[in-house]
């Protein structure tokens, strides 16, 4: 039996599990009826060696069927009846295997779940948040964001040592610095340190943002610091980086 397929037939054939002589040995049944192990070997130019490990295959999978008697011979399934059984064979297999996988590594799944959940964090008073936001400013590497819309006397007395400490920032992010206009020539030493700084006539809320690592948001609407949250949390970050873009943007340069 030396027949071209069509590719798309052999492909379908391949996704439900069988090789190439698998194949050729139950399209040989089914164009030939029932056969010997040696008439298959032969009609379908299969080494006999290998004949009986195709034929077992085939039979377990349910594409073929096998005769009681001497000498047995072996008989193609109907193909809807093949693929059904075929069918019921890899979703059975693929639940068990779902099953398992599922009961083995989602133990692991939620350890790690715990370990790398990102930290989300809650500070008060306007010291402690000035503090926190120093913090963020030295752990950026590639990108710092700074809003501030009133004033932080810790944060503030902080950027003035700044101007002096050009390799605190080791790595000479990009700092961009977005203040309300009030506090223009307060933040003005940073620009010693490279920083890019814009304003707005009003402004509400503030923070700061390292790269995509961390972030720190005020909370307040007023003009007492009292509450800000702090996370490495993605969604959170991207959101915040997102808001401030949207302002830079509309803001003015500082001449």
């Amino acid at each position: 039996m030396n027949v071209k397929l069509p590719k798309e037939l052999v492909e379908k054939f391949r996704s439900l599990g069988l090789s190439p002589n698998e194949i050729k040995v139950y399209l040989l049944l089914i164009s030939q009826g029932p056969l010997t192990a040696k008439e298959i070997s032969d009609y379908a130019m299969v080494p006999f060696s290998k004949i009986y490990m195709i034929l077992n295959s085939l039979e377990k999978k349910g594409w073929i069927t096998s005769s009681v008697g001497r000498p047995i011979k072996y008989s193609a399934r109907a193909p809807q009846e093949a693929v059904e059984i075929v069918r019921k064979n890899l979703e059975r297999s693929m639940n068990e295997a779902a099953e398992y996988i599922a009961k083995e590594l989602q133990p692991i799944y939620e350890r790690m779940s715990v370990s790398v959940q990102p930290n989300i964090l809650l500070f008060y008073g306007e010291p402690n948040i000035s503090m926190k936001m120093v913090d963020v400013i030295l752990n950026s590497r590639k990108e710092l964001m700074l809003a501030i819309h009133h004033r932080l006397e810790t944060l503030f007395e902080y950027s003035s040592r700044l101007s002096s400490m050009a390799n605190v920032l080791k790595s000479r992010p990009r700092i961009r610095v977005l203040v309300s206009k009030n506090l223009v020539d307060e933040v003005m030493p940073l620009t010693t340190i490279g920083a890019e700084v814009r304003y707005r006539e009003e402004m509400y809320g503030g923070g700061a943002i390292a790269d995509d690592r961390e972030a720190i948001i005020i909370l307040d609407k007023g003009d007492v610091y009292s509450t800000a949250i702090w996370s490495t949390h993605h969604s959170l970050i991207e959101l915040a980086k997102a808001y401030f873009d949207k302002l830079w943007e509309k803001s003015k340069v500082v001449s």
